[in-house]
């Protein structure tokens, strides 16, 4: 570097140096900014920005009229090589790029999780930029109604990308999708391009490739997450019913096929393609960033991990329970395992954290409890009784609770809370003396089949059964859960510091 440009000051090896050559003015910023991140994060580095002249591509017609893109010259054979020729050795890179390893992540989300985003750039050290800067990513829609989407290419590229994404809100979901696209590979024009409005620099190979370095999508709550199955349909007298065997129609596992659409990897440059790599990843073979789907308290796990098996997208199912059950034993007035039951408002999730009660709370197997539900079509019944399971996987029934015994229940997600209201009365009814016990409901999610006035019934309920009972959540679904924030009987935990020790 010396040599290429004496006037440099002597260079310091006990630091590390960051050196940029590329013809894209815009690199020669990028990469002072991700300096700056690193000098952020106490990491020391001498920034080097050297700008050369890109050689001339000569732009080559095959026989069929295709361009194979721009070339360069090799020092080592003199023959002019590929930038780009649309090949990929796979779907995606199994390990993040080079500036990931000394940058901090960026954390992007959709407006109704940005208040959750706020406090987990805080929890991962973000860098913060002013309102003046502008938004990392503009969500704003044309007078016609469709999307407009825009991002802040330069604090995105080699850059480990946190995008918090939202299945609530189904009109955002195209959008999210699309800006998830563009996050894995995105042309950025030559600056010369500008006096045409940005509309030669395809034809033309006059752009740069750009592209986070690490995509992890978070989904505190996955909606549909009940459709990850499919039953066979018959239509009796004009009402469909899932009870026969020679069933016509199909469900569609909705579930399967939108972890599908977030797994599928990113578009390839446009030919005759890009001048220059921006993130100093490979162009030819083609590099793609990898991808993470997080799911936070999924409901069925199985199904969706194998769904998209073939992407080469990773997939991490965290359940939170286990985290809330720590957070449970370590508060003040914890009744302690000879006094404390942990009741499951059916068999499947009783199956499902069964292990978790048993290794954070050490209970002993006539402590955990659950009760039969059945369902017919939309209906759903629940036995009178409480029941456990014996070491001999023998089914034993609970009888009757002591005054000074507390119960917890434990779900996944309720969308009426009927169920979880009915176990405590269960409860309560079982308790000797006549005196009510205290209990505390715990749901990781609170669906409420997306509704204020069910919201509202839910706490209409809660506090008729008066203070004994608190309602437990986490705000993976803001619009529910900020209608209850301020009620003495609620409790809304923030998941930011789960999410952040899982994704540093």
């Amino acid at each position: 570097l010396q040599s290429f440009a004496p006037s440099l000051p002597p260079l310091s090896f006990r630091t590390p140096a960051v050196a940029a050559m590329s013809a894209d003015r815009g690199y020669a910023t990028t990469v002072a900014a991700a300096a700056g991140a690193a000098v952020a994060a106490s990491v020391l580095a001498t920034t080097l920005t050297l700008r050369y002249a890109a050689p001339t591509a000569d732009r080559q017609i095959g026989a069929r009229g295709v361009g194979h893109g721009p070339s360069r010259s090799s020092a080592a054979t003199g023959k002019e090589t590929p930038v780009f020729d649309r090949t990929t050795e796979e779907n995606r890179a199994s390990k993040p790029g080079r500036v990931a390893r000394w940058t901090k992540p960026v954390v992007i989300a959709a407006p109704a999780l940005e208040d959750l985003a706020k406090t987990l750039r805080k929890r991962l050290g973000c860098e913060e930029f002013p309102d003046s800067a502008g938004p990392t990513v503009s969500l704003e829609y044309f007078k016609s109604g469709d999307p407009n989407t825009k991002f802040n290419w330069q604090r995105v590229v080699g850059r480990k990308v946190v995008f918090l994404f939202d299945t609530i809100d189904q009109s955002r979901l195209f959008e999210q999708l699309s800006l998830l696209q563009a996050l894995q590979g995105f042309a950025v024009p030559d600056a010369e391009d500008e006096g045409t409005k940005w509309k030669t620099y395809v034809d033309q190979g006059k752009y740069a490739w750009g592209r986070a370095s690490h995509i992890t999508v978070v989904l505190p709550w996955y909606r549909p997450c009940q459709m990850e199955r499919t039953s066979k349909w018959a239509l009796r007298d004009g009402k469909w019913t899932n009870g026969d065997a020679e069933g016509q129609w199909l469900d569609v596992p909705t579930a399967q096929y939108m972890a599908r659409l977030l797994a599928t990897p990113g578009s390839v440059p446009p030919l005759p393609g890009p001048s220059d790599s921006l993130d100093g990843m490979p162009l030819n073979p083609l590099w793609r960033p990898p991808l993470e789907l997080l799911f936070i308290e999924l409901h069925e796990e199985a199904p969706i991990s194998h769904s998209v098996s073939d992407l080469g997208a990773s997939i991490r199912m965290e359940r939170f329970v286990p985290r809330f059950l720590d957070m449970y034993k370590a508060q003040n007035g914890y009744a302690g395992k000879v006094h404390t039951f942990v009741m499951f408002p059916d068999k499947g999730a009783y199956k499902r954290y069964h292990a978790s009660v048993v290794d954070h709370l050490k209970l002993d197997p006539d402590h955990i409890l659950y009760i039969k539900k059945t369902r017919v079509g939309d209906q759903i019944g629940q036995e009178q009784k409480l029941f456990y399971e014996e070491l001999g996987h023998n089914e034993g029934e609970k009888k009757d609770f002591h005054p000074e015994d507390v119960v917890l229940i434990i779900d996944d997600f309720t969308n009426s809370g009927s169920t979880l209201f009915g176990a405590v009365n269960l409860v309560q009814k079982m308790v000797t003396g006549g005196r009510k016990m205290p209990v505390t409901i715990f749901v990781s999610h609170l669906v409420a089949t997306y509704d204020t006035k069910v919201v509202e019934g839910i706490k209409s309920k809660l506090h008729d059964l008066g203070p004994t009972t608190r309602f437990v959540t986490t705000n993976t679904i803001p619009s529910t859960t900020d209608l209850l924030k301020g009620d003495p009987q609620v409790d809304v935990i923030d998941v930011a510091d789960f999410i952040s020790d899982l994704v540093q």
